[in-house]
Formats: C-alpha cells, structure tokens, sequence
C-alpha cells in the first residue's frame, strides 16, 4: 500500500457511537447467490496450503493458477482473475474456467499499469464490444478489476457486466487518486446498475469498514491476514459505531474533512 493510499484511508476516521441497544452483529451477506460469513473477498495469487477456496469463503484467484490445477479441482467458490490481453489468448482461458464450474469471472486491467516504461506487459485494452463478447462467452456474471473512473464504470454498465470492483492500481504511475478517494463519483455514476465492490490492500477489519461505508457491497482484500481476523475486526467496528448489520453501515459512521470542509 502506497502512503497516500494509507494517509486517505485513515483520513476516514470512524465516530464511536455507544449509547445503542446493538449487542450482536451480522456481517454476514449474499454474493454470486451465496451465503458469506462477510462481504470480504481475498484476493489469492495461487494457492498455497488451506486457502480461501477450501475454507468456503468466495475468493478472486489468479487465473493461471487454477487452470494449472488438475482436473476436478472445484472452483465453484472462486472467481478467477484473468489479465487484459489478446481477445485470441482470452477466450480460450475463459471457456475452459467456465466448463470447470467458476461462480463468475473478473477481468483484471490494473495490469495495464505495467507497461512501457514502467513495466513489460502488452498495451491491451479492452473496448465495450471486447466486454459485451467476453461476457456473452462466459455465459456467467463477468466482472471488471480496477475500475478507476466513473466513465469507464459507465461502459462496464453499458457492455452488461454483473460488476466492477473499484481499484487505483491502474493509475499508480499517474498519481491517480486512491480507491476510496474515487469511489463516491464511481459509486453515484453507477449505483443501482451494476454492483460496485472496493478492491485495494487493506491492514484490518477496520479498513473494510471505511469502505463498506462510502458505499461498496464488499471489498476485494489485498492481505496476509487471516480472513477470520479481518471478519473480528470488521464486527468489532460495526459494534463501536452502533451497526447491527451491513445495511446500517454507511457515511454517518464516518468522519472525514472532504464531506465537509474540503
């Protein structure tokens, strides 16, 4: 996480709120049409040892790594995570994730950061008629990774995608904004059209949370930490800002100059 990622996110300062009849918390929610303990979604770049997969939490893994696993392997909890390349190389990849039971499908364009000068992957970007073929090919929900404008957010809508999950990876040789610092304009472009996940390094439960509260359904999680461990501190925060459940979770739980001052 970079330090501006770091300084935005803590610039969200939580209002403790305590005198509440809120005793248990829910964070439990339904993603892809399936029960989750909480609206986090690790994001695995293989799969090492008892992984998100196994533990029957809904998971973002990197495509390759799952195609390299024998036949059989179960995928019906992961959303593998293909990189923008060549139409020709996608297609492929994706027919074959599909005939193997994946819940859904996410695009990833924040490798479109890692091109020349500052990287080797090939320039390839992806047009709305790209997006509407891949999806059409999928036959399941397709989601777009990296999202970091309200335009191209639009076109995600405009091409039929099921969801985007909001991430500055993208911009960062640019000095783009962080995620949270973009995702209200991204959010009231698109809300209620598509769904609009957060995605980005987070260091606890807490960090969920502030992005749980500027609008996302879940957080796509950049972490070592365990997914229990983000689960107790996300409820934890929930309890010390007097939300029962995700739905009461939202802008008045946060404290930031830019609602107001800014």
């Amino acid at each position: 996480m970079s330090e501006h990622d770091t300084a935005v996110l803590e610039s969200y300062q939580l209002l403790p709120r305590l005198l509440h009849d809120v005793h248990q918390v829910d964070s439990s929610c339904r993603l892809l049409n399936r029960n989750c303990d909480a609206p986090i979604i690790p994001l695995l770049e293989g799969l090492p040892g008892k992984t998100g997969l196994e533990l029957g939490a809904l998971s973002l893994v990197d495509a390759a790594a799952l195609l390299n696993q024998p036949e059989g392997f179960e995928l019906s909890r992961g959303v593998p995570l293909l990189k923008a390349e060549k139409m020709g190389q996608l297609m492929p990849k994706l027919r074959q994730l599909v005939a193997r039971g994946a819940a859904a499908l996410a695009l990833d364009m924040t490798v479109l950061a890692d091109t020349v000068p500052f990287g080797t992957q090939e320039w390839r970007p992806k047009t709305r008629e790209d997006l509407a073929e891949l999806r059409a090919a999928a036959g399941c929900p397709l989601w777009l990774y990296g999202v970091c404008s309200p335009a191209d957010a639009e076109v995600a809508v405009e091409a039929g995608l099921e969801a985007i999950v909001v991430h500055a990876g993208a911009g960062y040789f640019l000095g783009a904004p962080a995620t949270i610092e973009i995702f209200p304009d991204i959010f009231d472009a698109v809300a209620g059209m598509i769904s609009v996940y957060a995605g980005g390094p987070v260091r606890s439960g807490i960090d969920v949370f502030r992005y749980l509260a500027i609008g996302a359904e879940a957080v796509v999680v950049e972490s070592d930490r365990s997914l229990a461990n983000l689960q107790l501190e996300l409820e934890y925060a929930m309890r010390l800002t007097g939300c029962a459940t995700l739905a009461d979770i939202s802008y008045e739980a946060i404290f930031a100059p830019l609602f107001g001052e800014i």
